[in-house]
């Protein structure tokens, strides 16, 4: 049975309306695609699943780095902050954290675990902010995690909207790092409540 053509305009205009909501969810950094399913969070445009995928050439609130930029920005002062997650993990009463695995990073980084989920808790939240308290808002930092790993995307738009303005993402992380034939040293995370603006 065929439609009548105001049904049939309605749901031509309906598709388009639709269409359009979707690419305004997407997140700005240059990705082809609308936000797909439960990957991002349709408010914020965070990535919320599937961490480890490959990345967008871009980053909201950042500029992007490789390895000898990251070594020059460090000689500079910038505060080199790992947003590799820390599955399994337990926090102490002294704020402490219990990490099940050894993990390396970069010489002179601050670790700062799971400050780089799109569905940040509020414990790690007021982490991220108490880490940050006191430093300057154009501070520079470097931002980064593994390869392919949406931590480190996200948690450049997370401290961008803490009101920082010199931050650089350096997508290659930790294994770009080491595949330069550059050293690592064993991280430590940075306890709750701590600053690294002291």
């Amino acid at each position: 049975m065929a439609r009548p053509a105001c049904e049939a305009e309605a749901m031509t205009e309906f598709r388009l309306i639709s269409r359009a909501a979707l690419v305004a969810l997407m997140p700005l950094a240059g990705l082809a695609e609308p936000v797909a399913g439960s990957l991002f969070d349709q408010v914020s445009g965070l990535r919320i699943a599937a961490y480890r995928a490959p990345l967008p050439d871009t980053v909201p609130g950042g500029r992007v780095v490789g390895a000898d930029q990251v070594a020059a920005l460090a000689r500079g002062g910038a505060l080199l902050i790992d947003t590799l997650p820390a599955p399994g993990h337990r926090i102490r009463d002294d704020g402490g954290w219990i990490i099940p695995e050894r993990h390396d990073t970069l010489p002179g980084a601050y670790w700062l675990p799971e400050i780089g989920r799109g569905d940040i808790d509020l414990e790690i939240r007021d982490y991220l902010a108490g880490a940050l308290a006191g430093c300057d808002t154009a501070q520079p930092m470097v931002v980064f995690c593994r390869s392919d790993c949406w931590m480190s995307w996200n948690a450049v738009q997370q401290i961008a909207a803490l009101g920082f303005t010199d931050l650089a993402w350096y997508p290659g992380g930790i294994e770009d790092w080491a595949d330069h034939g550059r050293a690592t040293e064993p991280a430590r995370p940075l306890p709750m409540g701590a600053s690294l603006c002291g």
